[in-house]
């Protein structure tokens, strides 16, 4: 069946035909995942067995980089803070693609795992992000075991399938631009999973139409063709981003990944439909720990405050076949308080958990009961993760100290230990008798020369129950769940497939033509068939796919975006909604009524910005109050700078009512309330007006969407080269300061700099030498017009490759900007130059603000094709 499904793909290649492949889930358990790995491989960060654990024996008790004992070789190429894999004898990695130099980037490398010989470099630019150098290569690849290709997840959010052969890109995606994901100084990075035909990768979303909020959201893509199948989430407006991997396994039959996330939680969900299953809410930050399964437990840890106590921290353990909120429904069996495990993931050996906290202690604890057995102190950073091979453990913590402990009855007995020169972020990992390190500075090859792997069988995976002709559906998909197509008279049309899934998640079959109902809300057309059309109009629109089949149905989401030129001046009142990261932390407001409202008094004005926001993001009914952690009622007297100045009813009445008499007068409220809450407290209930745009319609980014005052955003399809965009940008001033604003186009922005009072070109937002940077006065509060205009250049040059003369082709970003009042003549020269190399060629056209300070404004935005 596996050779069929490839056959049909091929022909849909070769000829253009739209066709489904189909899955083979219904005939075989785990098709490809790291279970199926073939003795010796590591074809996930954690493992074969995605829990750290190896079968191998006869690996060497001790090593010495200084004296070289038992290293086999060490590479300074292939220094890192990614944890390798194996597969096929290959070695495969993330790292940084020449350090230090206005030339870095990242890249994948292959190497020949035996002699760390490089085979073959992917290197590809950081663009459009804020982490810095040193944390470049965050994320780990993950090779499929199944095609031997290797998934990778960049800093900046690109996500690629390489041909783990030839180190050819098959198909790629700009996460980032096509669907929000959040790239931050913090760098962490999620880790790839392949589970059957799809690939799934996470990060936190701030995307378009119903998800533009941040959200904890993975997006699962048919690893042959790079599709998104399902684009699924955890509670929306989490604080953290995270980097723990989804671990696969199967409870009661049903196929399932666990895995913590953003808001808080450990989940697991249905890895081929994205349906939840449960959930565990153990903390309001971030859990980074990547979760490890032993039978019908799942055992995860944090270092943060607990949902239920003022106490930082928890080692905890589940039931695997929980269902829905494990809290409250029994699925908890133990918790230890204040054992800070929120990076390190844990190893299981036999009853016993080994863990190792943030700041460097191994804890040896019992499986059932939680009891603490054992302590060993490894360091002051716990940061990778141990492995287990042979009855020994081995780990490294982050500022070098390397242990290896032999497992005793009473815990542990220390055997080796030493020093290394560097810092420590990668995990060990083990693979044909080598163990494999990676450092910094280095990576080493750890074992005995001319030993032969020897390996115990690995016991069998998680048992997938099968499925049959009676299995009735309980779920549809409908392939693609997410679209992004050109409009206009040369536009696109795309097919979608409807496949069903029983209650276990496993596919039953694709839907047969005039089985399923298809609707749609927005522009185009579509068919019986499901074959989607774009409008011949020059429209940006979202469409919404509906398909029906009995009472089951489900949803595909498509933007449509037409060829340039462009123009938004948002006069309809209306952020775009195919606009990414756009939507909810910004909204549209009649400027003219603005100033208005800014001559009677700066905080009327700014009274008019909050409340048109919360009505837009929220509902047209808002209360503040401090009865919750968010302390409403506090934030918006903040904001109104009046938290000093009102403290009772009576003062609120005299200080808001006048205001709001004059904010109901211009349609923006309708009514309002007062309550005194027990304790005094003082609730305040606003209820939307008429609330039009009537006069200049403008964008606005203002300083109180939580972690989202400073953000970018992108407009359309990431194929576009060679264009210039232009848009009009407002900053207010507040307490002396300004915003940040620019425009960003072909992964570039063009930046307007407050603070700072500079104009700059960019594109590697942290990175200390990829930039050029101007003086420039940018006064506030007037409107100045910014154009940046990209193009590429391509310089062939002669260089020599493994002793031979070859032309290559380099490929350079020739960046242009200038801004000048607006009202006044365009000046003819260009106010900053800059050339990149090498030169991102392609992006979306996009914006960007920093209303930390003072709100910022767009307006008369525009994108055409040089």
């Amino acid at each position: 069946m596996r050779r069929k499904q490839m056959l049909l793909l091929l022909v849909a290649i070769l000829f253009g035909v739209v066709t489904d492949a189909g899955s083979s889930l219904a005939e075989d358990a785990w098709v490809a995942s790291p279970f199926n790995a073939k003795s010796g491989d590591w074809p996930h960060w954690r493992g074969p067995e995605m829990n750290g654990i190896s079968r191998e024996k006869g690996l060497p008790d001790s090593w010495d980089p200084d004296s070289g004992e038992n290293v086999i070789w060490e590479s300074k190429e292939l220094a890192s803070r990614s944890t390798p894999i194996t597969m096929n004898g290959k070695l495969y990695l993330l790292v940084r693609d020449n350090p230090g130099t206005e030339h870095e980037g990242e890249k994948v490398v292959c190497a020949d795992a035996a002699t760390g010989k490089t085979l073959w470099e992917n290197s590809f630019n950081v663009f459009l992000s804020d982490v810095p150098d040193t944390r470049v290569a965050w994320s780990c690849v993950t090779g499929d075991t199944e095609t031997g290709d290797v998934f990778a997840l960049g800093v900046c959010g690109l996500f690629q399938c390489i041909d783990g052969q030839t180190g050819k890109t098959k198909w790629s995606h700009s996460l980032s631009e096509e669907f929000g994901l959040l790239s931050t100084y913090g760098g962490r990075t999620n880790v790839p999973t392949i589970h059957d035909d799809v690939v799934i990768i996470s990060s936190i979303i701030i995307g378009w139409g119903e998800y533009a909020k941040p959200q904890h959201r993975f997006l699962a893509l048919d690893k042959r063709n790079g599709q998104p199948v399902w684009f699924n989430g955890t509670r929306p407006l989490p604080d953290d981003t995270t980097y723990s991997s989804p671990v696969l396994t199967a409870v009661n039959g049903m196929p399932l990944m666990v895995f913590g996330s953003g808001d808080g939680g450990i989940h697991a969900f249905q890895p081929s439909t994205g349906l939840p299953v449960w959930k565990y809410d153990i903390s309001d930050r971030g859990i980074n720990t990547t979760a490890v399964i032993a039978g019908n437990v799942v055992v995860s840890g944090h270092s943060e405050e607990n949902v239920d106590s003022n106490e930082m921290g928890a080692l905890f353990a589940l039931k695997l076949d929980g269902k829905g909120d494990l809290r409250t429904s029994g699925g908890e069996l133990w918790r230890n308080y204040e054992q800070m495990v929120g990076k390190s993931s844990p190893l299981v050996i036999d009853d016993r958990i080994y863990a190792i906290e943030d700041k460097g202690t191994l804890l040896v604890i019992d499986l059932k009961t939680g009891a603490t057995i054992a302590k060993e102190k490894v360091g002051t950073q716990g940061r990778s993760s141990p492995v287990y091979a042979d009855g020994k453990i081995y780990c490294c913590e982050a500022n070098g100290r390397w242990f290896i402990f032999k497992i005793t009855e009473e815990g542990l007995e220390q055997t080796h230990r030493l020093r290394l020169p560097a810092e420590v972020s990668a995990s060990p990992i083990i693979s044909n008798g080598r163990l494999y390190l990676t450092t910094a500075e280095s990576m080493y090859c750890i074992g005995k020369k001319d030993a032969k792997p020897q390996f115990e069988p690995r016991p069998e995976a998680p048992k997938v129950a099968a499925t049959g002709d009676g299995d009735k559906p309980a779920h549809i998909q409908v392939v693609p769940c997410e679209s992004i197509l050109r409009g206009g008279v040369e536009g696109q049309s795309q097919r979608h497939i409807v496949r069903l899934y029983n209650a276990n998640g496993r596919f039953l079959r694709s839907c047969k033509p005039g089985e399923v109902e298809f609707s749609m809300t927005g522009p185009g057309t579509i068919d019986a068939a499901g074959k989607y059309s774009t409008p011949n109009e020059n429209e940006h629109g979202a469409v919404i796919v509906t398909a029906k089949v009995g009472d089951l149905s489900n949803t595909a989401r498509i933007r449509v975006i037409p060829d340039f030129p462009w123009t938004f001046d948002f006069s309809d009142g209306e952020v775009p909604v195919t606009w990414v990261g756009a939507r909810y932390r910004h909204i549209a407001i009649d400027f003219d009524l603005y100033k208005k409202l800014e001559t009677q008094s700066e905080v009327l004005s700014r009274l008019y910005v909050y409340l048109r926001s919360e009505f837009v993001n929220f509902s047209p009914k808002r209360v503040f109050d401090n009865t919750t952690p968010a302390q409403r009622w506090s934030n918006f007297l903040l904001f109104a700078n009046l938290l000093e100045s009102v403290k009772t009813l009576d003062d609120a009445k005299a200080t808001i009512d006048p205001m709001f008499t004059v904010l109901k007068a211009e349609g923006v409220l309708a009514e309002w309330s007062w309550e005194v809450l027990e304790g005094g407290q003082i609730r305040l209930t606003v209820q939307r007006g008429e609330d039009k745009v009537k006069g200049n319609g403008v964008m606005a980014k203002i300083t109180t969407i939580p972690k989202g005052a400073r953000s970018q955003g992108s407009m359309g399809r990431t194929n576009f080269s060679n264009y210039t965009i232009q848009a009009d940008i407002y900053s207010a001033i507040r307490d002396g300061k300004m915003g940040d604003a620019g425009v960003i186009g072909q992964r570039y922005r063009l930046d307007l700099m407050g603070a700072a009072q500079e104009l700059k070109l960019i594109s590697w937002i942290s990175h200390e030498s990829k930039f050029k940077a101007i003086p420039f006065e940018w006064k506030p509060n007037t409107w100045y017009t910014t154009k940046l205009n990209a193009s590429v250049k391509e310089v062939k040059e002669e260089k020599e490759v493994d002793g031979k003369k070859t032309t290559v082709t380099k490929k350079i970003a020739v960046l242009q900007g200038k801004v000048w009042p607006r009202g006044t003549d365009e000046p003819e020269g260009w106010t900053i130059t800059w050339e990149d190399e090498p030169g991102n060629d392609i992006g979306s056209p996009g914006l960007f603000g920093n209303a930390k300070d003072a709100e910022v404004f767009f307006d008369n935005v525009k994108v055409t094709q040089n």
